[in-house]
This record gives structure tokens, sequence and C-alpha cells, in this order.
């Protein structure tokens, strides 16, 4: 509902935002002494970086301004094709300006302090020092605490503590939005939805459960497990994996037949689709060193 090119144009910040924070203070997006002082020094030292490498400096510094501009009001949200307005909010742009002008901040101080002595190292550890001595009566301290009225965090499986952006519910799957009371009220066990059954040894703790079910005479016995719905949950029953389905609360749920009697274990496992991305990063590596290592 967000990814819309007038909401995404509303939240660019205005260029004092990029260097004084505002005096609401609720968010901090200056982009910092250390890199404003140093990026001053490109006037000097772009015509003394070695030709070799000006192209990657020129690319890297132009990127750094394009994508802060990115970050602004200024830059056309309004106009752009919708599809790019995913990003939501336009002051995201500033963790790509701050990887870009991280590299161009490094061959600033590269050429600059060439012969790098114990003077030099003295002078930066002074700064350093006093820099972080005034920051640090200035960095906010999270309180982190239940959730009041609405304990996602203890159904979560982490108790003291919530994912960042779900302290409204906004990213929690439909079905256990629409049962946020369900959820809050909701006991930290598992629940027999339809049929009967006898739960014993009953251990939660964090994403790994474990129960002794023992089922009845009804044909099926459908449970809800103390886990919101989703993808790359495990449910095994004496081994055996069972299948899972979104119960009308938005739970997990699994079915056992007439008279079971088993050994119930859940673990996240994780989806394919994590498993596949972890191999092709693992192989991308490996190309990209070999390629490295043959180049050079």
């Amino acid at each position: 509902m967000m990814a819309t090119n007038e909401n995404t144009a509303e939240h660019g910040l205005k260029i004092r935002q990029l260097f004084v924070t505002m005096n609401d203070g609720s968010y901090v997006f200056e982009l910092g002494i250390h890199f404003i002082i140093i990026l001053v020094f490109s006037m000097m030292t772009f015509k003394n970086i070695k030709s070799e490498y000006k192209e990657n400096y020129g690319f890297f510094l132009i990127a750094g301004i394009f994508s802060l501009w990115m970050s602004t009001k200024y830059f056309p949200w309004k106009f752009i094709p919708q599809e790019m307005c995913i990003i939501q909010f336009p002051w995201r742009c500033m963790m790509l300006a701050g990887f870009f002008f991280s590299i161009v901040c490094a061959m600033n101080i590269y050429t600059l302090v060439k012969k790098f002595n114990s003077k030099d190292v003295a002078i930066i550890t002074i700064i350093s020092v006093i820099y972080v001595a005034a920051l640090s009566g200035m960095v906010p301290h999270a309180n982190i605490q239940n959730i009041e009225n609405l304990e996602l965090g203890r159904i979560s499986g982490s108790e003291y503590e919530t994912v960042a952006g779900t302290a409204k519910a906004e990213y929690l799957p439909v079905k256990a939005y629409e049962n946020r009371f369900y959820i809050a009220t909701r006991e930290d066990n598992i629940y027999v939805l339809e049929g009967k059954a006898l739960i014993e040894n009953e251990v939660k703790n964090g994403s790994h459960y474990t129960a002794d079910i023992k089922t009845y005479e009804a044909e099926y016995t459908i449970f809800e497990l103390p886990y919101i719905y989703y993808p790359g949950y495990e449910v095994r029953a004496d081994g055996i994996i069972k299948e899972t389905f979104e119960t009308e609360n938005g739970f997990l749920g699994m079915i056992l037949g007439p008279e079971d009697k088993v050994s119930l274990e859940v673990n996240y496992v994780g989806t394919k689709s994590m498993v596949y991305s972890y191999i092709v990063s693992i192989i991308s590596s490996i190309i990209f060193i070999v390629y490295v290592w043959k180049k050079h």
C-alpha cells in the first residue's frame, strides 16, 4: 500500500536533514562529520589520484552523489515507474551512498597520507577518540520490552525481543494479522481444534518444540501448533515428516489419524529457496576467488 509514487516522494529527505538532525530527533539521516570532512578533500586529491584509479574513483563519487540525490525530495519519484517505489522510503538510498562514499573516502585518505608514520597514527587516534566520545552521549539506547497487549514476540519464539518493523504487526501473514487479538490471548502451547487427544511432556524452546501425543477414536484430529504459519517449519511424528497447513487463525496446523501415539518434534529448517540461495552464493564466491587468482 505504501509503494506508490506519491507516498515515496512524500518521504524524501530535505537537504538540511543530510547535515543536521531535525528537532524531533526521531530519526537521524546525517551523513556524519567524518564523511563530510574526508569528502571535502576530493577537490584536492582527484588530480593526485593515479590515472589507473581515476575511473573507479569517479564512478564511486558520482554513484554516491546520485544515491544521495535519490534519498531527497528533489529526486523525481512521482514520475518514475511505480515498480521502483517498492523502496517506499527514499532515505533507504542513504545506505548505498554510504557504501559508495566509503570507497571515495578510503582513496582520499590513501592519497593524502602516502607515507603513514607514527605521527599520523597518533593524530588520527586522537581525532577518533574525541569523535567517539562526542557521539557516545548522543546515541539512543533502545530499551526493548515485551509488547503490551500484543505479545507477538512470545508467539514467534523470542520472548524478550521483537523483530524490527513488527511492533504494529504490519508484517504478519494475512490470517495472523486478522487474528491479532487471538495471538495476544492465546496460550503458548499446542491446541486441539478438532477431535480428542492426550498431550504430555510438551516443551517449546524458541523454534524447537517437542511433545508426546496420543489421539483417540475420532477419524482424525486437527492440531494447531504454537507457531505463526511461515514456510520452513518441519513437523515430524516419530521421525516421519508430516504435512502442515495454515489454520484459520494463521498458525501452523497438522493432522493425526485415529489412535495415533507419537513423539512430535517441530523445527524451523528453512525453505528450499533459502538452501538454493546458499548454494548459489557459495558457488559464486568460489568462482570469484578463482577468477581473481587467475587474473592476478
